[in-house]
């Protein structure tokens, strides 16, 4: 491949041979820079391009690779609630900053600006590293597309998150929620229900609205999670489990009462209605759900949220508990009986146990603060 530079006035610009196009020699002819040593700087970079196959496209800016890869790519090949979580962190944060760019002039000054642009705002470490994590995974595909040479992402440090300390319910507290609710009416009586199954088995909300009858095995105790019923802010859609595994847990026969008194209580409701019982088709197929209202509508995965911090100011609560807090106290319940953490992994749904022990490490020196006690006894 031949090149060269020339100076033009009073800047210095490359020149080299891309090979011929429809029987044409294809001469490529750019401004290197002021100095002749910047202008062969990019020849050799240019050069390098070419020998690796990297053919640079017709201009594309950011805002109209990042519209396709949303629209066109994630929409295709990843869940819905990731789909709008994307294409949420795309508007929110990164258009502004560089969505009029061209894709080929991002460089990492123009990332590392709009990084710390966000932070200034006063977003967590957490948000700061999706907003990172989205854009390092359409960049990556853009490169492999050879729509961009290298990612200049990969020269700035990923955000660190703060550290996360989960917030649990101490057993008295989780009484006095109990005692606040009548169960005698409907709504509080599903909600009770609802924080049982949760509190005994650590779902998600979604994973507790999802759950199904034939996926309740009565005679082994046995509740297998398959689904996930999600608000995709435009849609309440039927998915599977936050990592696609589905899980089987062991139930208590207490809570196993429980769902058969439920059972003939729907049943009961489904009689009363007659034609008038919901019916809740998700992706084509008619679910019969275990959390129901009287006349068969599928809870809300948003209701339980909103019921639950009704119930917080009814109790007088002052500390900030979410109904997802219902999850990590179970963990935490189990880990200060000491419970394995590879159990209480497989029973969360975590797909790699870092993730619990990222979670629970200040039960985990609870748990070692005990163990060394022990040692220190048997060793006199």
């Amino acid at each position: 491949m031949e090149g060269g530079v020339r100076k033009r006035g009073s800047s210095w610009y490359y020149y080299y041979d891309a090979g011929s196009v429809d029987g044409k020699r294809n001469k490529i002819e750019r401004k290197g820079g002021k100095t002749k040593k910047e202008a062969l700087n990019a020849l050799n970079e240019a050069l390098t391009k070419l020998g690796s196959g990297y053919v640079e496209p017709k201009k594309i800016t950011v805002h109209e690779y990042m519209t396709d890869w949303v629209e066109n790519y994630i929409k295709e090949n990843r869940k819905l609630n990731t789909y709008n979580r994307y294409k949420e962190i795309y508007n929110r944060h990164l258009k502004p900053y560089i969505g009029h760019l061209g894709l080929s002039e991002v460089k990492p000054i123009h990332l590392d600006q709009m990084l710390l642009g966000e932070k200034k705002k006063g977003l967590s470490g957490s948000t700061l590293q999706n907003i990172y994590g989205t854009l390092n995974s359409a960049f990556n595909r853009a490169v492999k597309l050879q729509i961009m040479y290298d990612n200049p992402l990969r020269f700035i440090d990923r955000p660190k998150r703060d550290k996360f300390v989960a917030s649990t319910l101490a057993v008295e507290e989780i009484g006095q929620l109990f005692d606040a609710l009548d169960t005698s009416k409907y709504n509080d009586y599903i909600m009770s229900l609802g924080l049982k199954i949760v509190l005994e088995l650590g779902l998600r909300r979604g994973e507790l609205a999802g759950l199904e009858w034939k996926y309740i095995d009565f005679n082994k105790q046995i509740i297998t999670i398959a689904n996930n019923l999600v608000d995709t802010y435009t849609e309440v859609s039927l998915t599977t489990p936050k990592t696609d595994e589905r899980r089987d847990l062991y139930v208590s026969k207490g809570l196993m009462q429980l769902l058969k008194q439920h059972k003939v209580l729907q049943t009961k409701n489904r009689m009363k209605y007659r034609p008038h019982y919901k019916e809740n088709e998700f992706n084509g197929n008619v679910c019969d759900f275990v959390m129901t209202w009287e006349d068969g509508t599928y809870v809300h995965p948003n209701y339980y949220t909103v019921k639950f911090n009704k119930l917080l100011k009814k109790v007088n609560f002052d500390r900030n508990i979410r109904f997802h807090d219902l999850r990590h106290t179970n963990a935490t319940l189990l880990l200060q009986q000491g419970i394995d953490f590879k159990v209480i992994q497989t029973r969360l749904g975590h797909s790699d146990i870092n993730t619990t022990l990222n979670i629970y490490s200040h039960v985990n020196v609870e748990m070692q603060k005990k163990a060394t006690e022990k040692l220190i006894e048997i060793l006199g």
